[in-house]
């Protein structure tokens, strides 16, 4: 028995996308943003941290996008989602898997709190926006001439490093990254993907963006 906890606008994408990409069976239980973007009350009474996702299996809860990805592909993949743990792509794959939310994700969040919370730190402002470039600047090159980020074949890590570029394209960071742009939208082409969004609800990164 799966169930995920969801929060609209969220790392729990993921989850629902990789959930209908591995057409598995799951229940949902919604959880809706505060005025303020922040996270309900409601998750703190399922996970301490009090964000999403959070997953149940088996009367079993996991939160962290990348560990319940990889888990439920290791679990219920047979082949699918990941390269084979003897292939040569499968470290790539696990750094791919862990990238997002360990480097790419960071700076990503700071350039959004700079404009919510109005630090006005030209400093802070100007590195930020530094370590944005070069991470775009890296994942653009490993997109170059390629659909995906493993091998010839979509995996849990395209599915990972979606939701960081789909945030980063509602910035308007991707303006001059043509293989990301290209990359978001055959991502957001997929039929599961767009499964994912039609049982999960509204999905919009911008967070009123101006």
């Amino acid at each position: 028995m799966i169930k995920v906890h969801h929060l609209n606008n969220s790392k729990s994408q993921r989850i629902l996308w990789a959930l209908v990409e591995l057409v598995l069976d799951y229940d949902i239980v919604f959880h809706q943003r505060q005025p303020t973007f922040a996270a309900p009350e409601s998750l703190k009474a399922i996970h301490p941290l009090g964000k999403a996702p959070v997953v149940e299996i088996d009367g079993h809860l996991m939160a962290e996008s990348g560990a319940v990805v990889q888990y439920l592909v290791d679990r219920y993949g047979n082949g699918r989602l990941a390269p084979a743990s003897d292939s040569p792509l499968y470290a790539h794959y696990l750094e791919m898997m862990h990238y997002p939310e360990g480097s790419l994700s960071p700076p990503l969040a700071d350039a959004l709190f700079d404009r919510m919370l109005h630090i006005n730190n030209e400093q802070f402002t100007d590195f930020t926006q530094q370590r944005i470039a070069s991470h775009l600047k890296y994942v653009d090159s490993l997109l170059s001439g390629h659909d995906y980020l493993v091998g010839d074949k979509f995996s849990a890590a395209d599915i990972q490093i979606s939701f960081s570029l789909q945030g980063a394209k509602a910035s308007g960071a991707l303006s001059n990254f043509n293989n990301l742009q290209q990359f978001v939208s055959r991502m957001e082409a997929r039929r599961a993907f767009q499964k994912s969004i039609a049982k999960g609800g509204e999905f919009d990164l911008s967070f009123n963006r101006k």
